[in-house]
């Protein structure tokens, strides 16, 4: 295989691994600004949480929504963003892992044959 086309099938593959971690970036910001917005709407709540669950927004937002502490649209925008995002970041990444086994196998198939 020549070396130009094998560089641009590992640039290629690993594109969808670079979605999968921006989303996986975006996700952690969506968890930061839902927790703000928590925090501001129920202060007696988030104070209530155990100081770990405090020190980590998305585990404090988990917390509180398990209790059910807290609902309402806020929480139901923020779950289906973090969902959306949780999925996307896994079958990027998915994705960019096969694709790179298949240049990896494509790459081996030539050296044998060729």
């Amino acid at each position: 295989m020549n070396v130009t086309v094998e560089n641009i099938l590992v640039v290629v593959a690993a594109l969808p691994g670079a979605y999968g971690f921006a989303c996986w970036i975006r996700r952690s910001v969506n968890a930061q600004r839902a927790a703000r917005s928590i925090r501001v709407a129920h202060p007696e709540e988030w104070n209530s949480l155990h100081w770990l669950a405090r020190r980590s927004p998305w585990a404090g937002i988990e917390v509180l929504i398990t209790k059910g502490l807290v609902s309402g649209p806020l929480v139901e925008e923020y779950r289906a963003r973090d969902d959306y995002l949780e999925k996307a970041t896994w079958v990027g990444l998915l994705l960019s892992a096969i694709l790179l086994l298949v240049v990896f196998v494509l790459k081996y198939a030539s050296t044998l044959f060729g």
